[in-house]
């Protein structure tokens, strides 16, 4: 399988939606938040956030956002893979590239709230070098652990 990864398009948003209400849907109840923020993609990329897929032979199989927040700081949010996909590199495919374009951008921290369920998730935030630090972002009630990475 050749994976690509690819910056939004129109075509994707679908794909965007669903991936994250189904792992949404499996661990947690969808906030009012996350439909805001998944229906309104393009409004928050127009407003300087990105949007990345890995899409294997036109199908998409995972899928990060990234959104500037204040102080240099952006936050990582979004990130979903299609279950049948999972560990073959695909989500950390879209992480790095979310990464990426904030550093490109200026950021000079990066940071992402979750919950520790997501054990997948810790795994590669762990791995890319996040660490936990206190949690001052409580958007969603979901939330019991925050990360994040300083860009040197």
């Amino acid at each position: 399988c050749k994976i690509e990864i690819v910056s939004y398009q129109k075509q994707y948003k679908n794909d965007f939606i669903d991936l994250n209400l189904a792992w949404l849907n499996k661990y947690f109840k969808i906030e009012k938040n996350d439909l805001d923020m998944l229906n309104g993609v393009e409004s928050l990329i127009e407003q300087g956030a990105a949007v990345y897929f890995a899409v294997d032979q036109e199908k998409v199989i995972a899928t990060c956002m990234i959104i500037p927040r204040e102080n240099c700081t952006w936050e990582i949010c979004k990130l979903a893979t299609n279950e049948k996909y999972q560990g073959n590199g695909a989500g950390s495919a879209v992480l790095k590239a979310c990464m990426n374009h904030a550093v490109e951008h200026g950021a000079k921290k990066l940071m992402i709230v979750s919950n520790r369920i997501l054990t997948a998730a810790m795994h590669l935030y762990s791995k890319m070098g996040f660490y936990e630090v206190p949690i001052d972002n409580m958007e969603y009630e979901r939330v019991n652990i925050q990360l994040e990475l300083k860009i040197k």
